[in-house]
């Protein structure tokens, strides 16, 4: 975490040396990366770096925690405007993070270059903290009442699920923008899965009932 003295900063300068961090952690490894380039680049001298971070490390988490912090803002917003329906929830998300255009939100543009640098890094922290996604202020906001479990054990795999078919259809479409829009029926259709399952109730219109056969 930066220390106080950097949050005494002038914005100024503080944005200065952010602006620096982002533009090394966003173009090479962060086992690659240089202090010296982020402090020749934001103009301040190597002592005073060590004044507002213990190290290239924690600098580095830092600036994940601004991703972390921008994206359950995003969240947040989303939440509202869903009214707390889950179910909505990652398609509003993709149109705000994609654009049909080809066009990247530009905090999920530098998450998504720090993790193609960085293969080996254990990212999950990022959304997840001790296996869980949604934080306790952002489950007060989701409508519980279609839910057949409602322990926020079970809200959390709902979410897991629902976020790993968001991030799928996010990457795909970055990789190549002309997938937009399948890729946002795709994830319409996986949320369907989530939301409603992938078989029929037993004794309620199976293949059997139905007069069908089963494999």
């Amino acid at each position: 975490m930066p220390t106080s003295t950097f949050f005494r900063l002038p914005e100024e300068k503080r944005e200065r040396l952010m602006d620096a961090a982002w533009a090394e952690f966003t173009s090479t490894s962060f086992t690659d990366a240089s202090i010296n380039r982020i402090i020749h680049s934001a103009r301040i001298p190597r002592g005073s770096f060590y004044q507002y971070f213990q190290d290239k490390e924690d600098l580095f988490w830092h600036l994940l925690g601004e991703i972390r912090q921008y994206f359950f803002g995003v969240f947040e917003e989303v939440l509202r405007e869903t009214r707390g329906d889950l179910f909505p929830f990652p398609v509003h998300v993709f149109d705000r993070f994609m654009d049909p255009t080809g066009s990247t939100d530009p905090i999920l543009k530098r998450c998504i270059q720090i993790m193609q640098l960085n293969p080996g890094f254990d990212f999950r922290n990022l959304l997840l903290r001790g296996g869980e996604l949604m934080t306790v202020p952002l489950l007060k906001m989701v409508d519980l009442s279609g839910f057949r479990r409602k322990d926020p054990a079970f809200v959390n795999h709902i979410c897991i699920l629902l976020v790993a078919a968001l991030a799928y259809a996010v990457m795909e479409t970055t990789q190549d923008p002309e997938q937009w829009k399948r890729q946002r029926e795709i994830l319409e259709e996986r949320i369907e899965i989530v939301k409603w399952g992938g078989l029929f109730p037993e004794g309620k219109g199976g293949p059997a009932e139905q007069g069908g056969h089963t494999c």
